[in-house]
């Protein structure tokens, strides 16, 4: 399993993890995504910034530009910024095909453009009521079909418009949490996760032991089958 860096924290995590970031205001979110998509660019990945506006996409370039040569790496086409209506609908209609579409799309570049690998991060502040249920629908859809490719999603959410059952439902559609504590970010395991990990631990274990099983009983076979042909040798003589 191949592991990258975060950026904004120490350590690595597994391609194709799915983050959810939980942030009280803008502020949380440039502390973030800049060093996020920095440590992208820097690890050879292609990077997809989906901004809401364009006073954020100004602001996320302004901090970029503190870590990295962030306009060679626009010229080369390392990093898009995209318009999140140009990223989640089609003619003003969400589609979570058209979406996923747009990562396979972008996942078969890397060995072909010389990436080794793609991350995308998105402010998810203009979900509301309205859209709410279509896009978990799609959260969920991302957790499944892209936990074993070589990509890394965050998906921002602002707190302050989340209700309890809608946060609830966002944090199960997650692999990761990432939230802010005692003004130091922190990642935490989805209790789903959790309880998948532990029965693919056990299955790895229950695996080994019986393939070990298998392995004594073949070897077990032969030294009988061996000793027969002894025996039938020895009874002709």
């Amino acid at each position: 399993m191949k592991y990258i860096p975060l950026g904004f924290v120490k350590g690595s995590v597994e391609i194709g993890t799915h983050i959810v970031m939980l942030y009280e205001n803008e502020k949380e979110l440039l502390e973030i995504f800049p060093p996020f998509f920095a440590a992208g660019l820097l690890n050879n990945e292609l990077c997809i910034v989906v901004y809401p506006n364009l006073r954020l996409k100004q602001e996320l370039h302004k901090k970029l530009a503190k870590l990295v040569d962030i306009d060679f790496y626009i010229k080369k086409k390392k990093i898009e910024f995209v318009y999140y209506k140009n990223f989640y609908f089609r003619n003003r209609i969400f589609i979570k095909e058209k979406i996923y579409w747009l990562i396979d799309k972008k996942i078969k570049q890397v060995g072909f453009k010389d990436f080794d690998g793609v991350r995308t991060a998105s402010d998810m502040s203009w979900v509301n009521s309205k859209f709410f249920k279509k896009v978990l629908v799609y959260e969920k859809g991302i957790t499944k079909k892209y936990k074993k490719s070589f990509i890394l999603f965050i998906c921002a959410y602002p707190i302050n418009k989340l209700t309890i059952p809608e946060l609830v439902d966002v944090l199960q559609s997650h692999m990761l949490i990432l939230y802010k504590k005692n003004r130091k970010w922190c990642l935490s395991e989805t209790m789903e996760r959790r309880i998948l990990m532990e029965e693919i631990q056990n299955l790895e274990k229950f695996t080994k032991l019986a393939v070990g099983r298998e392995l004594k009983m073949i070897k077990l076979k032969k030294k009988v089958e061996k000793l027969e042909k002894q025996l039938k040798g020895s009874k002709i003589s």
